[in-house]
């Protein structure tokens, strides 16, 4: 009765609590020491990771200056985070970032027409050219014993998966967002992106909404999904 009256009081105020299994006790569950947080900003995953209790490695890739900035004073006040300013992808070299009016939508790739229509976060004020990099050859000779991978690239999912393919046989478990309406141009699509995580030996555990449609607020645009390594 007393959950219920919360559940209920919470609605009329816009909000929704679910009786989830929880992040954390994924982690726990599969004894992850390291997390990787590739397109970390400002830092916000790795310090809700902190917040629930996970006290192992995080390791965080960020390219835009001034979120690489915020973010790396938190790392190093924590002591057991490492940061990497670089984008991540298929490939080594550089690419060029289209930095955006609210920076957590900054992408490597453009902003779809249906995403400039409706979502004026997504605009671009400037862009910054910066290094990239692969997480095999940048985790290559780690010793985690289990990874935890999460990808938050803003439609270029696939490609740091793809030059992840060593990295991913010591992965627990693979946690990115999937669309539902293509806010970026050339990224893939909902099923797609299940058949692809399915190829490589993943299946889903967990699906949370992210932002919803401008004209549906209980409609998603993006779920961000956790998925676990097959047994």
């Amino acid at each position: 009765m007393f959950k219920r009256l919360v559940h209920d009081i919470a609605y009329r105020f816009g909000a929704e609590i679910h009786n989830e299994p929880g992040l954390r006790r994924f982690l726990d569950h599969r004894k992850v020491d390291l997390v990787l947080d590739v397109g970390a900003n400002r830092g916000q995953y790795g310090t809700m990771l902190r917040e629930r209790g996970y006290r192992g490695r995080i390791w965080s890739f960020e390219p835009v200056a001034a979120a690489y900035d915020d973010l790396s004073a938190i790392a190093k006040a924590d002591g057991n985070w490492t940061t990497t300013r670089a984008a991540v992808g298929a490939r080594k070299g550089e690419a060029t970032v289209n930095v955006t009016r609210n920076d957590v939508f900054s992408s490597i790739l453009p902003a779809s027409d249906y995403g400039a229509a409706n979502y004026r976060s997504l605009e671009k004020v400037h862009v910054e050219r910066v290094p990239l990099v692969t997480l095999d050859s940048t985790l290559k000779g780690n010793d985690a014993r289990a990874i935890f991978l999460k990808i938050d690239t803003q439609g270029f999912e696939k490609a740091v998966l793809d030059g992840a393919g060593k990295l991913l046989k010591s992965c627990a478990g693979v946690q990115l967002e999937i669309p539902v309406e293509r806010l970026y141009e050339g990224v893939w699509t909902f099923p797609e992106a299940i058949v692809e995580l399915d190829g490589m030996g993943f299946s889903p555990a967990q699906f949370h909404m992210v932002n919803s449609l401008p004209d549906d607020p209980a409609s998603a645009v993006e779920f961000d999904c956790v998925f676990r390594r097959k047994t």
